[in-house]
């Protein structure tokens, strides 16, 4: 089996460079470079000058939001739900292979502080999901109930894995993307945060019809190839020698 790394823009959320003390304010509002965001507003707050939709960016904590610190670098990506669910995600580079076991992980945070409406008040559920071409692949949520840091304070690691084979040929080719998402409660009078970092993905080959990997032969090939290469010299010598080349 041959395993490759996919490319993932701005893993570990270290692009956007904050300049600000880490701490609970250092954060961006509505930006991650490489990454989109979006909100499912469940209505009924519109124009009350609130923002009820949630919040997403850039956040460099510090030792009261994460003693330990975190996973990768300095910064993460929160996802503060209000009555709603806030997602990120980005759409890779790389495209769905046949018969390959793709392997995604990243590190989901709680932080140890607490507030009136940030960073919440806890973990309404979260997910993490590999898609092609916007269809789902595999998620969090399918493979686990455990959809929650279960130590306040500190990151944990979550991983979803797919396997391609008998996929729906139709998504073969497709582009693969990433979707995060921290849930919301339905209720705006219980936010809750999620921090993600350190995100990766790999790409397994598993068998000869599968697209993971690059076209590199296995060592045994190349003795094979070696001792062929052998012989045709030495024949091409013996006809040079007897006159036989034209």
């Amino acid at each position: 089996m041959q395993t490759d790394t996919i490319t993932i823009l701005n893993p570990s959320f270290e692009a956007d460079v904050l300049s600000c003390t880490a701490g609970a304010s250092c954060a961006t509002n509505h930006t991650i470079t490489d990454w989109t965001g979006s909100t499912t507003f469940p209505g009924g707050f519109n124009g009350t000058g609130l923002d009820f939709t949630g919040a997403f960016g850039v956040f460099k904590p510090g030792t009261v939001q994460y003693p330990n610190g975190v996973p990768d670098g300095v910064n993460v990506a929160y996802l503060l739900g209000v009555a709603n669910s806030v997602s990120i995600s980005q759409t890779l580079s790389a495209t769905l292979q046949a018969n390959d076991t793709y392997t995604l992980t990243a590190w989901e945070g709680l932080r140890n502080d607490t507030g009136v409406l940030a960073p919440g008040l806890g973990c309404n559920g979260s997910n993490i999901t590999l898609e092609a071409g916007g269809t789902v692949l595999n998620s969090l949520r399918n493979e686990t109930t455990v959809t929650c840091p279960s130590v306040r304070g500190s990151f944990q690691e979550f991983t979803v894995t797919f396997n391609s084979a008998g996929v729906n040929p139709a998504l073969l080719g497709q582009s693969l993307g990433i979707v995060l998402t921290a849930n919301g409660s339905g209720s705006i009078f219980e936010p809750s945060e999620i921090d993600f970092d350190k995100l990766s993905l790999t790409d397994t080959l598993v068998s000869s019809g599968g697209g993971g990997g690059s076209a590199i032969p296995e060592p045994s090939m190349v003795v094979v190839m070696a001792g062929a290469m052998v012989v045709i010299c030495a024949i091409y010598r013996r006809r040079r020698a007897a006159g036989f080349l034209y």
